[in-house]
């Protein structure tokens, strides 16, 4: 009996033995038939490849072995992988756009691309003004909706880069090829569409952008370390930067333990109801984002039900939601509560609330509730003009059946940035109670940047489920898209060297909010970002950037900061698109992308492809003064000056107490007369010169003039304008 147990024992080892063998048989032989050439998904099918030049080929393989590249257009080129298992060649492409098959072959391998076409490729970057798409963005010459059904362009495609965060140069990104065909074009950036439409049709030759964008985002996370290092004002800033990453991973970690709902990011967000309903008139803002904001409804709920165990804590005054549960710069949901006794309750009772002075107010919403009833909200009724909604005051009658005899409890759930305060409660007597004291409050949730996949929402509101110990939390860094060569890292630096034409550029409404009006760092900055571009890519390399547009919004910063943007046409090989006749006041995003990729296509057909086109509004060149007469003279006004007299005049004169009045404008023709009845001796001169300002100077082609200011001399002074725009 013993030697059958042993036998069949020794039979279930060589069966495991066997069944061991064919597992690491199959493991050897999936290890073998691993594919181990790889290409970045820049070279995937319907790519565009820059023409009639050499352009960039690379990917990765098996060390030491040969990969070659055939080309249907009579290719045939090889290199040897090198011992990290990388390869790069520089390919011959022709004149014929194509279509065209690339086939990348090493060893027993090979990956072909198909549909492959030779044109004109350009980067298209920046914030959201570059990011926005047909979704977001209507276009005011052009109906969205006729664009999207009639535009039939498959030699016009578009990469887009998949927004990414990293902290070290990575060497690849996300992204496929798309057709300008149809409902696809939805996806495209709406700049780099114009721009790459007009270029085609003018050239009749493929054009193709790849798209890299991030909105909100500051120059500096474009940006290399390597530039930022040489620069003194980031020193500081990269050494906090170094310990905020290694911080966030801390924070990542504690974070996970609690669920994740997404929430749409800051204020700004409210006016993207503004674009939706330029779609559709019957979508609003509140249905548009209906999930989170629902999921936001319920929030806390419970707590304010008061019917669970959630730690409340007194606040006196001064104290703050940091100091209460030892948080570190909290931002997220928070309630607070306080009781008012009624002692008739069919007298009418009134809320009052002065959010500037007296409320727990947040930048995103506060609701209100008595008894748990939700009594109103911040986001009802919202106008795009109203731009400080939720500081105004407000008086609520609130609902009868509301009310309860005795204690009534208050509740205010903020999202957002929380301090204390006060409610006032009037009867219908006038009798008043002034809620300064007595508040409680608890902590519901908090904010923090999603950390997994960098899509909009990019804000998640992390939900603690019965937190204890608040204080246990890590030290809570912001690692986004602010963040120093952050975008550079992920977005940037794995398109290097993809052969490109140039760069087309519309950004800097995120660094005109934290500047000083000299804006002296961002001029050095963006002066080494184009050549640290330039060095990696090409000498050469077209730069053209858009200045941004009038927003009522920008602490009357606008003006110095366009100067700012207009100095560095000092840079060789750039060009800068005036936008100051297609902003919208109460808009950042203006809605008119056609007509600024237009512009920028102007500026490419001009200097690169050397068509005979109007590239640039009026430029001042010169001002004198004869008696109390300014005269100014422009370059660039082809067959004459326009004034748009249904504007506000934004032409202003100073004496020497630099004190700026209206001037009285006549147009000559190629020179403009100013003169001021307020200023007998006229010395400095200013045009467009406010946040809001609106272009009235024109060309004959209709381009806009840009912002400027000079002093006055009796003598004629002239600017360099012919080298800054050529």
């Amino acid at each position: 009996m013993n030697k059958v147990k042993k036998l069949k024992s020794s039979l279930i080892i060589i069966r495991l033995y066997k069944l061991l063998l064919v597992y690491l048989c199959l493991i050897s032989c999936e290890k073998e038939t691993k594919q181990t050439l790889v290409l970045p998904s820049l070279f995937s099918d319907g790519m565009i490849l820059q023409r009639d030049t050499l352009a960039n080929v690379w990917g990765q393989g098996k060390p030491g072995q040969l990969v070659t590249l055939d080309g249907s257009w009579n290719l045939s080129k090889s290199t040897r992988i090198n011992e990290f298992g990388q390869w790069k060649l520089a390919i011959s492409t022709s004149k014929d756009p194509g279509p065209h098959s690339l086939v990348i072959s090493s060893g027993k391998e090979t990956v072909k691309i198909n549909n492959l076409l030779f044109g004109e490729v350009w980067l298209a970057a920046g914030q959201s003004n570059m990011e926005m798409d047909f979704d977001y963005c209507c276009n005011t010459t052009d109906s969205a909706d006729k664009i999207l059904k009639e535009t039939h362009y498959p030699f016009v495609r578009m990469f887009n880069v998949k927004k990414t965060l990293e902290y070290k140069p990575t060497n690849n990104v996300e992204g496929y090829w798309m057709e300008a065909v149809g409902k696809d074009v939805k996806l495209f950036s709406a700049v780099g569409f114009f721009f790459a439409k007009s270029i085609f049709e003018e050239l009749n030759i493929p054009v193709g952008i790849i798209h890299s964008s991030w909105g909100g985002s500051r120059l500096e996370a474009w940006t290399s370390r390597e530039i930022l290092e040489q620069i003194d004002e980031y020193d500081e800033i990269l050494v906090d930067l170094t310990i905020d990453i290694e911080e966030n991973k801390k924070a990542k970690h504690w974070f996970s333990k609690y669920r994740s709902i997404a929430l749409p990011s800051h204020g700004w967000d409210l006016f993207l109801s503004e674009y939706i309903k330029k779609k559709d008139e019957s979508i609003d803002y509140l249905n548009y984002f209906l999930g989170s904001w629902r999921e936001l409804d319920t929030l806390g709920v419970e707590k304010i039900n008061d019917t669970t165990n959630q730690i409340w804590k007194s606040i006196d005054k001064g104290i703050t939601v940091d100091d209460l549960f030892g948080t570190e710069n909290f931002s997220g949901v928070t309630l607070f509560k306080n009781y008012f006794q009624v002692n008739n309750v069919d007298e009418m009772i009134y809320l009052s609330i002065q959010p500037e002075k007296n409320l727990p107010w947040g930048l995103w919403e506060y609701d209100v509730y008595i008894n748990s009833n939700k009594l109103l909200s911040s986001l009802i009724s919202i106008k795009k003009e109203d731009y400080k909604f939720n500081k105004n005051s407000q008086t609520i009658e609130v609902d009868p059946s509301y009310i309860r005899f005795g204690d009534n409890q208050i509740t205010l759930r903020i999202i957002g940035y929380p301090s204390t305060g006060d409610i006032s409660i009037t009867n219908s007597r006038g009798e008043q109670t002034n809620l300064k004291d007595g508040w409680q409050c608890t902590l519901i949730a908090e904010e923090w940047y999603q950390t997994r996949d960098y899509v909009y929402p990019y804000i998640s509101l992390y939900q603690y489920n019965g937190y204890k110990d608040i204080s246990s939390q890590p030290k809570k860094t912001i690692i986004n898209h602010n963040s120093p060569s952050i975008l550079y890292n992920g977005m940037i630096n794995p398109l290097i060297p993809f052969t490109i034409k140039g760069i087309i550029w519309y950004q800097g409404e995120s660094n005109i909010v934290s500047g000083d009006q000299k804006f002296e760092t961002y001029d050095t900055l963006m002066d080494s970002f184009i050549d640290d571009l330039r060095r990696k890519w090409d000498a050469n390399l077209p730069f053209y950037f858009a200045q941004i547009a009038p927003y009522f919004n920008y602490r009357d910063m606008s003006p110095y900061f366009r100067e700012a943007q207009a100095g560095l046409l000092r840079i060789p090989n750039t060009g800068m698109v005036v936008t100051m006749d297609i902003g919208e006041i109460y808009d950042i995003h203006p809605s008119n992308k056609h007509d600024v990729g237009d512009r920028f296509a102007r500026l490419a057909l001009m200097n690169q492809y050397n068509i005979d086109i109007v590239s640039y509004g009026p430029v001042f060149k010169k001002a004198w003064k004869q008696n109390n007469s300014v005269y100014i003279e422009f370059d660039h006004i082809e067959e004459g000056l326009v004034l748009d007299n249904s504007l506000k005049n934004e032409f202003e004169l100073a004496g020497e107490d630099q004190v700026y009045h209206p001037a009285i404008v006549q147009n000559h023709g190629t020179i403009l007369e100013l003169i001021s009845l307020d200023v007998d001796d006229p010395l400095f001169l200013r045009y467009a010169y406010s946040d809001t300002s609106y272009a009235t100077l024109f060309n004959s082609a209709g381009l806009p003039a840009s912002s400027f200011s000079d002093t006055i001399k009796i003598s004629s002074v002239t600017k360099t304008s012919d080298k800054l725009y050529k």
